[in-house]
């Protein structure tokens, strides 16, 4: 059988190839790495930059182009298990005040350890300066729940903002230290911006669908023990 498949032209094992990174992404990057550990001519494909591309993009939608002149193979490594949720993936994206100071969330991005939170926020000055963003909260709560209990709550250990202008906008991320486990199953994962009079964003809840559909599971540690 691998004589038969080596003796395929290129163009066919280039769609072979495809096909073995197309379905489920659970473990695209551990597949591809067997199929073309294969033999010699099958481990050439091993180095081609359009399956890379297609498994980081996977990770980061948003990214067209890996960052610090990275080649797709050293970015895929070094993003392997984080995984992007989009607007259209969030239950809600906007936590306000009013309708003159609205917090927009734009992407979350789940690491080990770690949930970052790409906000922008803006407001008019009309009730005086945005309140500061490294004051913004989140929590897992119960779905079934509107807001959450001061000892829930975690502040950002982290930022970075490319526009910070307290009269206007601030626009960058903030980073929490979160571990999930098996306990955060069925949970919802809520933000509010700032530190008092905005509404609470459920950003999305945490159960099987939403982490098959996003592949979670190798973020998921059995419990807190486990750390």
């Amino acid at each position: 059988m691998t004589h038969c498949i080596l003796d395929l032209p290129n163009e066919i094992l280039s769609m072979i190839a495809f096909h073995v990174i197309d379905g489920t992404w659970k473990n695209d990057v551990r597949d591809f790495v067997s199929f073309t550990s294969t033999c010699r001519r099958l481990h050439t494909l091993s180095h081609d930059e359009r399956y890379w591309h297609k498994m980081a993009l996977r990770r980061d939608p948003n990214n067209e182009r890996p960052i610090d002149h990275l080649t797709w193979l050293d970015y895929c490594k070094k993003i392997y298990l984080m995984r992007t949720i989009l607007r259209n993936d969030m239950k809600d994206t906007v936590s306000q005040y009013n309708e003159d100071y609205v917090c927009t969330i734009q992407k979350v991005l789940l690491f080990p350890g770690k949930i970052r939170i790409y906000i922008d926020e803006r407001g008019d000055n009309s009730l005086g300066s945005i309140q500061e963003p490294t004051t913004s909260t989140v929590a897992l709560v119960d779905p079934d729940m509107c807001y959450y209990n001061e000892n829930e709550r975690l502040l950002p250990d982290g930022s970075e903002f490319s526009i910070a202008d307290t009269r206007s906008q601030y626009l960058g991320f903030l980073d929490y230290s979160v571990t999930l486990t098996a306990e955060h199953m069925d949970k919802t994962f809520i933000f509010r911006y700032g530190h008092y009079g905005y509404s609470v964003a459920r950003l999305f809840e945490l159960d099987k669908t939403f982490i098959d559909r996003h592949n979670l599971s190798p973020l998921i540690k059995p419990n807190i023990n486990n750390e």
